[in-house]
């Protein structure tokens, strides 16, 4: 019998059908590597006020960093491996041919080199892990997407869930787990109308920020910024920023069956991205992105 969870992804696919593909395997690759993965011990939660409270995310404290690239080094291969040996996890024949590659890599590297891997994704270091990629004739998309599911199940449950934040009080716009900028927002009502949630890309934190304004560049004026509703997706919008051109998905739902969860994942509204790209918009914040995509056109 089917979970309710997945009834509603299978509600989602036969509305967009066109996705049922590419998120279906993105869903079932995810949720792999939650299984075979356990996350790390992270400090606890009475530090992480003082761990953050000059703007450092969780991640970027040297010594949380290092221990989260070694347990993500451990796994590379594991992960790997098993993601070729589910054959209910079937790999789109291009990302096959590339996981491949990741996995002789892998089976060959030194355990330093693993970790070098991890702490240039940590570290958002776009030039370190081009370097490598080309280095080993590895796909660099497909590294990204294997490093940060296995970043992603490493990082508890605790440090997503937007209450811990909430209380302490994060409104950067950056991650507060990873430092990631955000891909998507979410809108949620509350007593003095809607609050603005942001979502990370990459270990899929979810954080408070200011109701109005540009989570990247900060602008705040109004009238340079503008909603596009895109007909027949009533659940989102795309904010758009006229000073650095770029968009922000936004779930403006009312969440009655649940839905929220689902538009929270970046590759479910890839049909967004589509209109934001015919308009010139620049997307930022995708674990697929380096962050140097995301500079001002």
């Amino acid at each position: 019998m089917k979970s309710a969870n997945m009834k509603k992804w299978d509600a989602y696919f036969a509305q967009h059908d066109y996705l049922r593909q590419t998120a279906g395997w993105q869903l079932a690759f995810e949720h792999f590597l939650e299984e075979i993965i356990s996350p790390v011990d992270f400090p606890a939660q009475a530090e992480w006020q003082a761990l953050t409270k000059e703007g450092v995310p969780l991640l970027q404290n040297e010594e949380l960093q290092q221990k989260v690239a070694k347990a993500a080094a451990e796994n590379l291969y594991r992960a790997v491996d098993a993601v070729f040996d589910n054959t209910s996890l079937k790999l789109p024949d291009a990302m096959e041919k590339s996981f491949a590659a990741i996995r002789l890599w892998a089976a060959g590297a030194e355990p330093e080199a693993c970790r070098q891997f991890f702490t240039l994704l940590l570290r958002q270091d776009d030039r370190g892990l081009s370097d490598l990629a080309t280095a080993h004739h590895l796909g660099e998309t497909s590294l990204r997407l294997l490093g940060w599911g296995i970043l992603s199940a490493l990082v508890p449950a605790v440090a997503k869930d937007v209450s811990a934040w909430e209380e302490l009080g994060w409104k950067r716009n950056y991650c507060p787990v990873c430092g990631r900028q955000p891909v998507l927002a979410v809108l949620r009502k509350e007593q003095e109308g809607r609050a603005r949630f942001l979502v990370c890309d990459g270990c899929h934190t979810v954080w408070p920020y200011a109701r109005v304004g540009c989570a990247y560049c900060g602008n705040e004026d109004l009238k340079k910024m503008q909603v596009l509703e895109p007909e027949g997706e009533e659940a989102m919008r795309l904010d758009v920023c006229d000073v650095c051109h770029s968009y922000l998905k936004t779930y403006q739902g009312k969440d009655e069956h649940g839905e929220e969860e689902i538009y929270r994942h970046d590759w479910a509204t890839l049909h967004l991205d589509i209109l934001g790209s015919e308009r010139n918009l620049v997307k930022k914040g995708s674990i697929l992105l380096a962050s140097a995509e995301g500079e001002e056109k």
